[in-house]
């Protein structure tokens, strides 16, 4: 049975709204030939991401070789950031039949604040948020609760009535953490219903359209 829509959606975005991980992983792969080092597959990128810039670098480059990583990271990402993206199947349609409905809705991701606004903008998806929040022009990144209580407050919003929508056991802490009313996952990005379960998400879809269907209730 669908639950009550609740009054705020947090989305994640790579995995969950978007799909980015081409552009990623040539980065990625960049910057690993830039600093001599072992080139790295996509589905490398698909299990390291989630967790920033930061600690995805550290998983594929070593901490001695992270700093340079990560500047080298966040210099060339922008000139690559439109490569094979795009947008997850019934995106649009959730979120418009969310916003129809009364429901908030903002990005929260651990992708760097300025990139996930241009991405947003570039795929004409920036009118249907209430906000866009990620790294770098804040202090934190998820799963703090810090994070979340600034992006709540930013929206004046209720944790007892905000949910999450994510990809990844990064998003079932962040939600957690925050203590948010649910926290409902998809399997498009990094992880399988079944290395999701021993996280103990509150519901796991195939895709947006089945979340919109059984989490929500949308047609």
């Amino acid at each position: 049975m669908a639950r009550p829509l609740p009054q705020t959606v947090l989305f994640d975005l790579d995995g969950t709204l978007v799909d980015n991980f081409e552009a990623i992983h040539r980065c990625y792969d960049d910057v690993m030939s830039m600093m001599g080092l072992p080139s790295v597959t996509l589905e490398q990128i698909r299990r390291a991401v989630g967790g920033s810039v930061n600690v995805t670098v550290v998983k594929l480059a070593g901490e001695a070789n992270a700093p340079t990583a990560t500047r080298l990271f966040r210099e060339h990402f922008p000139s690559v950031m439109y490569h094979g993206l795009r947008v997850y199947p019934g995106c649009r349609e959730l979120l418009e039949a969310l916003r129809a409905r009364g429901v908030r809705t903002a990005v929260y991701t651990n992708k760097d604040d300025a990139n996930s606004k241009k991405i947003m903008e570039h795929l004409g998806l920036d009118d249907l948020f209430d906000g866009i929040y990620g790294t770098n022009a804040h202090p934190w990144r998820k799963p703090q609760a810090e994070f979340t209580h600034f992006v709540l407050g930013s929206m004046r919003a209720d944790a007892a009535t905000t949910v999450m929508v994510g990809d990844s056991p990064f998003d079932i802490a962040t939600a957690r953490n925050g203590k948010l009313a649910a926290i409902h996952c998809v399997t498009t990005g990094s992880h399988t219903a079944e290395e999701l379960a021993p996280h103990a998400p509150d519901t796991v879809h195939p895709g947006l359209t089945e979340l919109g269907r059984e989490a929500f209730g949308l047609a």
